[in-house]
Order: structure tokens, then sequence, then C-alpha cells
């Protein structure tokens, strides 16, 4: 059973790679270094797409969409999905946990049996409601069931922002709850025993007294990747992505990520490992109403960044 279950993964995985290289494949404009956008008139629209997610075997993606404005005030957002089928991606459509409330963020493991998402719903017991993680679970059969919100600690009254996960299970997010240095701040809540610990905040070498949001964790917990508003080094005052590298549990000195950033919004980071290629949602200038999902090869800016990374004694 072990042996078999080993070769499905290994056979998940290269289906995953061969998936994402013939997506990249089919960008031909795609040069080193640059960002690209990924299937324009399709899943990059004039609409405002954000916060994609790939399926493991790579042959599903879940992403946030709305027909709302980017920066003209509350963007309202639902989550639609499309599958890569003869070397080409499926018309988006609505998943079926989504469309009523204000639901955004997806994010797929548990080999695409779960999805985490950031949703304003209510829930019993629940009197002000505020963006709050929730999950959903697939059957076998391909069924998404009942959306399920986190109990807390890990929720709270206030907003919670884009989960993540790393291999130990661990559970990443932001939220801008009290405790926090600044406006929304980065935690971890750690997994003993199928129990999650309370959230702790990832401290003062990543969060500031300004916003930390939208993160990605690679899979070892040791690389993050961020969204931080109004910081010196930014180009836009609404939001950067920015690196940083975990090193005998100290976080280095967060590098701006110069070749993504724009004047606009940057955000939403989705690193795919085996293909080391990093997603992201960027809205590319102050004066646009929309945002698009982009990609970039992501083994030269790891190399330089983690090359220039700086740890405080």
């Amino acid at each position: 059973m072990k042996k078999s279950k080993t070769i499905l993964d290994l056979l998940s995985m290269l289906l995953y790679s061969v998936v994402i290289l013939l997506t990249i494949g089919c960008n031909k404009e795609l040069k080193e270094n640059q960002p690209t956008l990924f299937e324009p008139g399709n899943i990059s629209t004039a609409s405002i797409e954000y916060g994609l997610t790939f399926s493991s075997s790579g042959s599903e993606i879940y992403f946030s969409k709305s027909n709302d404005q980017w920066g003209k005030g509350d963007v309202v957002s639902y989550i639609y999905y499309s599958v890569y089928k003869k070397a080409t991606w499926s018309k988006p459509k609505l998943a079926s946990f989504s469309g009523k409330y204000d639901d955004s963020a997806p994010y797929l493991t548990n080999q695409g049996k779960t999805l985490y998402f950031i949703s304003k719903r209510p829930s019993e017991g629940i009197v002000e409601v505020s963006m709050d993680i929730w999950k959903v679970e697939r059957s076998d059969s391909g069924e998404w069931g009942v959306p399920i919100r986190l109990d807390e600690p890990i929720n709270s009254s206030a907003n919670e922002y884009c989960l993540r996960t790393d291999t130990y299970g661990n559970l990443y997010f932001a939220s801008d709850r009290k405790s926090g240095y600044g406006q929304g701040d980065l935690y971890m809540a750690k997994k003993t025993n199928d129990q999650y610990d309370p959230p702790i905040n990832l401290g003062n070498s990543l969060n500031t007294e300004f916003g930390e949001w939208n993160l990605e964790v690679n899979q070892k917990g040791d690389l993050i990747l961020f969204e931080a508003s109004q910081r010196k080094e930014n180009l836009s005052s609404y939001g950067d992505l920015y690196i940083s590298f975990k090193k005998n549990d100290q976080w280095s000195v967060p590098q701006n990520i110069q070749e993504i950033n724009t004047t606009g919004s940057d955000l939403y980071p989705e690193l795919i490992e085996d293909t080391n290629t990093l997603y992201y949602s960027s809205s590319d200038s102050l004066e646009s109403t929309q945002t698009n999902i982009y990609f970039i090869d992501f083994e030269n800016l790891y190399k330089k960044y983690r090359k220039s990374a700086v740890f405080q004694e």
C-alpha cells in the first residue's frame, strides 16, 4: 500500500509539472525575470481577478473574481474555477459554494480535497460578521460540501486574510486583530498532535506599524512572501510584495521584490515549487481599476534575494 501511494504521489507531481510547463510554454512572450500575464482574455480579463491557487495535480485552479472596480470602494468577490483539458484552460465557472457572500483568497490543499478561503458570511453564534477563514471539503465524487468557519482563536472578531499551510500542517495567515504591531500582521498557528496551538505573531522582523497582509510560505516553512503597505521601500503605498527567509527560527529583513512590484497593488503570491514559478496579482498602476494574474520564473529571484538576505542580531 505504501509503495502504491508513493507511485501515485510521484505521478501526480509529474502531471503537475507537465501542466505548469505547458501553461508557461503557451505564453511565448515569457522572458527571464519578466512578468507574464496568465491566460489573457480567459482568466485575466477586464474584471478583477486575484488570489490564484493550483490543485496538487496542476490541472485545476481556483481564484477570486469581481466585477467591481479596484480602488473605487469595497470590492465584493466570488470564487471561480477552471480546469485544464486538451492543453486549454476552460472558461471559468462559479464555485458551487460561492456566489452569495463576499468570498476570496481560495487555497487548495490535502490533494485538492480541502479548500480554505476568506469569507464575510454569517455564522451561527457570531453577532458581528467579519472576514474570517473558512474551509470546505470535497467528497470522493468531486462535490464540495458545506463551508465551515474555523474556530477561534484562529479566527477572531477582527479580520483574517489569506491562509496558507506548510508540509508540517502549520497554518499561516494575516489578521488585523488587536495583538499586532500595526494595521495588519502575519501569524502562525503550529499544528501539534492534530490540534492547532493558539496563533503567534511572526514578530517585528516581518511585521511593522504599517500593514502586512496576503502571504505565501514554502513547504519547508523557511521562506515567506507577503504584501506590505506603506513601507518606505514601496513603489506603491497600496501594497508591494516582499520576500524573507528563516534561519535558526529568525526571519531575515524583508526585501522588496523589485522585478514585479509596480505603482499599483501587487499582492496574493502563489509559489509553485515544482517548477519554480511565482504567480501573483497586480493592478499595474494607481490609475487601474482592475487586477490581473501574472507569473514569473522564481529561480533567479530566489538566488538573488537569498544571497542578499540580512539577519538582524
